[in-house]
C-alpha cells in the first residue's frame, strides 16, 4: 500500500548514506580506542602512585590553577565582546559568559561536532536582540583569532625545541617550508575575503562543485550565500580600528593563561615542567580535542592527555594526575557552570 502523501518518504540513498557515516564513525572508533589504549596500557601501573601524588599535593595551586583558568575565560569573554561590538544587540558581560560556558556544556550533553554549541549561541544571543547572521559572524571571528593563537602556541613550543637540539636539520627544513606555506596560505586567504568581488569569484566557484557533487546532501542557492558574502564582508569593515589591536590581544590572552593553567597543573604536584614540553603538549591536546565528536571521545580525549605528556618524557604518575587535574578544571568544571548558566539564561524572555 503506498504512503499516503502526508506520510514522509526518506530515498533509500539517503538512509544508506546516513548509515555508512555512523558506521565509518564507528569504526573510527574503535580504531582510535584501541590505538589509546596500547599507548595508555603502561601507565596502568602508575595509577596507584598518581592516587598516593593528590595525598601530598600541595592544594593551594589547585585553587591558583581555578582563579588563572576563570580569567582565561574573561579574556574568551571579552574577545567574543569584541566580535560582536559592530552590531545592534546589547549583552552584558557575564550573560555573555553564560553564553559561552552553556555552548560548552550543551556540545557535550548534545554531541553533534560542535553544531549543538552553535544553535544555542544563536538562540541566546537572539534574546539580546543579535539576529542568527550576527551571531555566527562573530564565532567566525572569535574562532579564527584563537586559532591563530593556537598555532602560535605551537610554534613556540617548536622553537623551544630547535634551541635545545631536539630537531634535526630536516625537521627543521620542513617546520620552515610548512611555515611558509601557511603563512602563504594565510596572505591568499585574507587577501581573497578582504575584496568582495575576489571572494564572489571564489564562492561561485566552490558552489558549482559543491552542487555537482555534494548536492544530494544540501544544494547551495547561489542568491542566498551571495547574500551572506556582502553581509560578511559589510561587517568586516564594521569593526572599530581600536579592535583590531584589542581583538588579538584577548584571543592571546585567553589560550597563554589556559597554558599557565595546565603548567600549574603540574606545579601542584612538585614537578616543574620545561616549557617547550608544556607548549608543545598543550598543542596536541588541543588538536586530539576533535575526538569528543567521536562515539567515547570524551573518555578517549581524558585517557589521551597523560598519554601526550608521558610520551614527551613526563613521570607516568604525574602525567596521569596533572592530566586528569588539568581536564577537571579546564573542561569540565567550565561545563557544571555552563549548565548552570543555561538554566539561568533559559528564563529571559
Amino acid at each position: 500500500m503506498p504512503p499516503a502523501d502526508s506520510e514522509g518518504v526518506t530515498p533509500t540513498g539517503q538512509v544508506s548514506s546516513k548509515s555508512n557515516r555512523k558506521w565509518w564513525r564507528l569504526v573510527l572508533s574503535i580504531g582510535l580506542l584501541g590505538l589509546l589504549l596500547w599507548f595508555f596500557w603502561p601507565l596502568l601501573g602508575e595509577i596507584k602512585a598518581a592516587a598516593n601524588l593528590f595525598r601530598t599535593a600541595d592544594w593551594i595551586w589547585f585553587l591558583v590553577a581555578i582563579i588563572i583558568q576563570v580569567i582565561s575565560y574573561s579574556f574568551l569573554t571579552w574577545l567574543n565582546a569584541l566580535s560582536l561590538e559592530p552590531f545592534s544587540g546589547e549583552i552584558k558581560f557575564i550573560p555573555l559568559a553564560g553564553v559561552l560556558t552553556s555552548m560548552a556544556f550543551i556540545s557535550v550533553a548534545i554531541p553533534s561536532a560542535g553544531l549543538s554549541g552553535v544553535a544555542l549561541r544563536v538562540h541566546l544571543l537572539n534574546k539580546y536582540d543579535y539576529l542568527a547572521e550576527e551571531s555566527l559572524f562573530s564565532l567566525v571571528v572569535e574562532t579564527s583569532l584563537e586559532l591563530i593563537a593556537l598555532v602560535t602556541v605551537a610554534l613556540i613550543g617548536i622553537i623551544y625545541l630547535i634551541q635545545i637540539g631536539g630537531l634535526s636539520l630536516l625537521n627543521i627544513f620542513t617546520l620552515i617550508f610548512l611555515g611558509v606555506l601557511v603563512l602563504v596560505i594565510g596572505w591568499l586567504f585574507w587577501r581573497t575575503l578582504s575584496d568582495y568581488e575576489r571572494s564572489k569569484h571564489v564562492l561561485q566557484k566552490f558552489i558549482r562543485i559543491w552542487n555537482r557533487y555534494a548536492a544530494k546532501y544540501r544544494y547551495l542557492d547561489s542568491e542566498e550565500m551571495d547574500d551572506r558574502l556582502v553581509y560578511f564582508n559589510q561587517n568586516l569593515k564594521r569593526y572599530p580600528r581600536s579592535s583590531l589591536i584589542k581583538l588579538p590581544i584577548s584571543a592571546y590572552g585567553k589560550v597563554f593563561l589556559d597554558v599557565i593553567t595546565l603548567g600549574v597543573c603540574f606545579k601542584m604536584f612538585g614537578y616543574s615542567i620545561a616549557p617547550e614540553t608544556l607548549l608543545i603538549g598543550y598543542g596536541l591536546i588541543l588538536t586530539s580535542s576533535g575526538l569528543a565528536a567521536l562515539p567515547g571521545g570524551l573518555v578517549m580525549t581524558e585517557a589521551l592527555v597523560p598519554v601526550i605528556f608521558s610520551r614527551l618524557g613526563v613521570p607516568g604518575a604525574i602525567a596521569l594526575a596533572a592530566g586528569l587535574t588539568y581536564r577537571l578544571i579546564a573542561f569540565w568544571l567550565v561545563r557544571f557552570v555552563g549548565y548552570i548558566s543555561w538554566l539561568i539564561l533559559e528564563r529571559k524572555k
